[in-house]
């Protein structure tokens, strides 16, 4: 009768515990040569037998973080003939040599084995040139943008697959290595860091800018790699949060693009108000399907008045939830976005009722402002700054997920020609303040009483407008940005 499998259960880099699946099927050997490295033999080392026949020294892997968890009867059932080597002399060993590995320590321990296994894989380096990779889905915001900007710096971008698979990712360095990685909000990289760990193994600079909530963002990340990329965001609310936890954060505002919204005619004189925006949060159910806000604090978030029951406001009010890893920062995103969603819905039925509103974008508006104006939504692209163009004033809300965010709005309707009100947040800051006075309101009635004053007087309005469009097009374009990422990513 064969021995019984040893049942080893531990806990992985994120201090969760996870059962060692048994059986040869789990052992990958890869690579040729005379010596021979196990990186983890998994819980039946005795399996290893069938790799091991024939090399010339065994060598094993000490991982303590492994080691320390496992029973004696593991421990005592290691070949004696097996060399012990650490972490550090592991990454000197050449690329290319035979190495057997346990598949399932990849997402136990990845930030320990996705470095190594990159760094050992055999690899036909090619020569580095001025290029940029961008990952991301076909319709995806930001690229266009960005792949414009690199052309204009004379960088050749390329576009690849938001869900990149380590496979593809290997022939596509084989054949040559970009001067930057760049992802948007983490598309490209895998949630065990395997992308990251071969990009950086390649001697390729990666990034990660964050153009949404990066708290969300970083739920589907399992691993500590992501920690050591420069991780820029849009919102400067979130660089303290995530430096405690360990992450090199920066603030980088989002940016106009003059190839999509080149300046144009100046916008009408009147007093109408266009509103451009989706009705709720994308995907927000399946998002937040196990999420559940406390009855209490929606109650007291409903008694605030503005912006006041923002993402830190929730963060406060749940202490006990943890920012990563895992899935408690939705249920805090979930206290935001029902919040912003309320903040919302009040602001533009209130200004239905006191100016000429008209509002852009899907038909659940209908139900939600029944008796406003509604036309259908407009390509981003093609269509967007020429609504900006035409209407009088348009006007911004910004989500209450970003405690001090700014929208694409913030710098496509100036850079456009259009006229921005927008409601006051900390990130309006980055702009001069004499400008930014003149177009932020704290509430609906402020709202509408600074769209009359401003059209009672339609050649300051004029004149501010024209400063704001010369001030977003000078200072905020995303040629700008992306200088700044690539400075920051050497």
């Amino acid at each position: 009768m064969p021995a019984r499998p040893i049942r080893v259960k531990l806990k992985n880099e994120l201090g969760i515990s996870t059962s060692l699946p048994a059986g040869e099927q789990y052992l990958r050997l890869q690579g040729r040569g005379e010596d021979l490295l196990i990186t983890c033999p998994g819980p039946e080392p005795e399996l290893c037998a069938r790799f091991t026949g024939g090399a010339g020294r065994i060598l094993l892997l000490r991982v303590p973080e492994i080691d320390s968890q496992m029973p004696p009867a593991w421990h005592a059932s290691l070949p004696a003939d097996w060399e012990d080597i650490p972490l550090a002399q592991a990454h000197c060993l050449a690329p290319g040599m035979p190495v057997l590995h346990y598949t399932p320590a990849s997402r136990l321990f990845p930030s320990i084995f996705a470095p190594l296994l990159a760094r050992l894989r055999p690899t036909q380096l090619s020569q580095p040139n001025k290029s940029l990779w961008l990952p991301g889905p076909e319709n995806a915001l930001i690229m266009p943008e960005l792949i414009h900007a690199a052309q204009e710096m004379g960088l050749a971008a390329r576009r690849l697959p938001a869900n990149l698979d380590p496979e593809s990712l290997i022939r596509l360095l084989d054949q040559e290595r970009p001067g930057l990685f760049l992802s948007v909000n983490f598309h490209g990289l895998d949630p065990y860091g395997e992308n990251q760990a071969l990009l950086q193994a390649a001697g390729v600079p990666v990034a990660v800018w964050c153009v949404d909530n990066p708290l969300h963002l970083l739920t589907g990340q399992k691993s500590q790699l992501w920690k050591t990329l420069p991780l820029f965001v849009t919102d400067d609310w979130f660089v303290e949060p995530l430096r405690t936890l360990g992450a090199d954060a920066r603030h980088l505002p989002l940016a106009a693009s003059a190839r999509f919204f080149a300046p144009g005619p100046p916008c009408p004189a009147g007093k109408d108000l266009t509103f451009v925006g989706r009705s709720a949060f994308p995907d927000r159910d399946r998002f937040f399907a196990a999420c559940r806000v406390p009855q209490e604090l929606d109650e007291e978030a409903r008694a605030l008045s503005g912006r006041e029951a923002h993402f830190g406001w929730w963060r406060q009010r749940l202490p006990d939830h943890a920012l990563w890893p895992g899935n408690d920062v939705r249920t805090i995103g979930l206290g935001a976005e029902t919040s912003s969603a309320r903040w919302r819905q009040d602001c533009l039925t209130a200004l239905a009722a006191m100016v000429d509103l008209t509002v852009v974008g899907d038909d659940a508006w209908r139900g939600l402002l029944p008796g406003a104006r509604l036309l259908s939504p407009v390509d981003y692209y093609s269509g967007l700054a020429e609504v900006y163009r035409r209407a009088s004033f348009s006007l911004n809300l910004t989500s209450l997920l970003l405690p001090h965010g700014l929208t694409q709005r913030h710098f496509d309707v100036w850079a456009c020609g259009g006229f921005l009100l927008t409601d006051d947040t900390p990130g309006m800051k980055i702009f001069p303040q004499e400008l930014a006075r003149a177009v932020i309101f704290a509430s609906p009635s402020e709202a509408a009483e600074l769209l009359r004053s401003l059209a009672a007087n339609p050649k300051g309005k004029e004149e501010l407008r024209r400063a704001w469009q010369e001030h977003v097009c000078a200072e905020h374009s995303y040629a700008v940005r992306l200088r700044a990422i690539i400075a920051g990513s050497a």
